[in-house]
């Protein structure tokens, strides 16, 4: 799914986000990178209609309707909503939601968990770490297999090992043509998975970059004095 962004103003008691426009493409992973407080997140949340801009359009390929976009999109959340229930019935959820087959649900949990190395698919969800949590809500938002998935800081919680399965798992929703909007503050995470780079500051675009140019000699002064040394 494209993803074109045209004015997008969001206040609240100041403005939070004054995009001029950005252009997401199709199947690729897209790293939206900056301080806390740049807008990052709120971003995320408008592109994923949770959140209602000021001002501005977005566009999914081509049509500013979301609603002919919505059983086409996921998002995880830096603090998403665990049910109470098992681990197991959190992550297939969505897919009972829809009325999915128990064969169709059983062949994606199995091939999805087989990512990590998981043994608290019984437990109950609210007894799990925050890093068991972080791999559920993650394999909640995959298994769902939309063309538009919206990750924000999923491996914050993660350990080495599970942060590095998890972008195994995400730069395969990659090659089956999803277009990933990655959140994350982890230079090294963008630097291994992303195709294009976008830096945020006070809610603004300051920096739109292919990921290996980023990293390599990114063009923003502002960039290179924060990065210098660490990229």
């Amino acid at each position: 799914m494209n993803i074109y962004i045209e004015r997008l103003i969001k206040d609240y008691d100041r403005r939070v986000l004054d995009i001029e426009n950005l252009k997401i493409e199709k199947g690729k992973i897209t790293a939206i990178l900056g301080l806390n407080g740049s807008g990052k997140t709120t971003l995320l949340e408008c592109i994923a209609n949770i959140r209602t801009p000021t001002c501005g359009k977005i566009y999914y390929d081509g049509s500013d309707d979301f609603n002919k976009v919505k059983d086409n999109v996921a998002i995880m959340q830096q603090k998403p909503y665990i049910f109470n229930m098992s681990a197991k019935e959190n992550i297939v959820l969505g897919l009972r939601f829809k009325g999915c087959e128990s064969s169709v649900i059983e062949e994606r949990l199995k091939r999805y968990v087989s990512y990590f190395d998981i043994n608290f698919l019984n437990k109950n969800a609210k007894r799990l770490s925050v890093g068991e949590l972080a791999k559920v809500a993650l394999l909640r938002v995959v298994i769902l297999e939309r063309d538009l998935l919206l990750l924000d800081e999923p491996t914050a919680n993660m350990d080495i090992e599970s942060t590095l399965n998890a972008e195994r798992l995400v730069l395969d929703m990659k090659k089956r043509g999803t277009t990933v909007i990655l959140v994350t503050h982890d230079l090294y995470q963008a630097q291994r998975i992303t195709d294009t780079v976008v830096f945020m500051d006070k809610g603004r675009v300051i920096e739109i970059n292919k990921g290996d140019e980023f990293f390599k000699n990114p063009r923003n002064e502002l960039v290179k004095k924060l990065y210098e040394g660490a990229i």
